[in-house]
């Protein structure tokens, strides 16, 4: 999975590929704009400068599910510097899920265990929003996805208890300011991709 960053205000007309979030270059290779980024010989991130003035992009932060014709521009200066191309986004990482099942935390009173229909899969988590009951459907966060703050979030047990995914605010979801109530969906279905129609 990869994510797209751009930010032309803070960080000037660079458009950043980010492959391996949490690893630290040790090698480049220049080819034009393109600026390739190695960790011991494997690619993690790709920096395109002067991007705008390839393709106009009004985007400020991650760029969530890039259209096919704006990968087709990144993927024309990707074949052109000798990498390969970028596969075409299907899966945001953000999907509609629903509230099946709602259960005390036996170690913690402000949280509660929430089991959740993702399509044919079920999913654990636990969570702290109060609005959320048996049939909400929720956007959750899964795993290896990467948020809006540049974080990525794992899956993991905690307190015995697993974490497969992480129910996300309206701020999560960047729509507006709101962050003590989780997002609730109401036109898309359980399994559902939030980004992608």
């Amino acid at each position: 999975m990869y994510h797209l960053f751009y930010n032309h205000e803070h960080v000037g007309d660079v458009l950043f590929i980010v492959l391996q979030p949490n690893a630290y270059p040790d090698d480049n290779k220049v080819c034009g704009d393109v600026n390739a980024l190695y960790k011991e010989g494997q690619l993690i991130g790709i920096n395109i400068f002067n991007f705008g003035k390839t393709a106009k992009i009004k985007a400020s932060g991650m760029i969530i599910a890039p259209n096919d014709v704006l990968l087709d521009v990144i993927n024309d200066k990707l074949v052109n510097a000798g990498l390969e191309k970028l596969p075409y986004c299907r899966d945001s990482g953000f999907k509609v899920a629903e509230v099946t099942l709602l259960e005390e935390h036996p170690l913690d009173e402000r949280l509660r265990i929430v089991t959740l229909k993702v399509g044919e899969n079920t999913l654990s988590t636990v969570s702290r929003y109060q609005n959320i009951e048996v049939g909400s459907k929720v956007v959750i966060v899964t795993d290896g996805a990467m948020k809006f703050d540049g974080t990525t979030f794992e899956k993991k047990v905690s307190r015995n208890i697993p974490i497969d995914c992480e129910i996300c605010s309206p701020s999560d979801l960047r729509l507006n300011d709101e962050f003590k109530a989780a997002y609730l969906e109401e036109k898309k279905a359980s399994g559902d991709d939030f980004f992608i129609d």
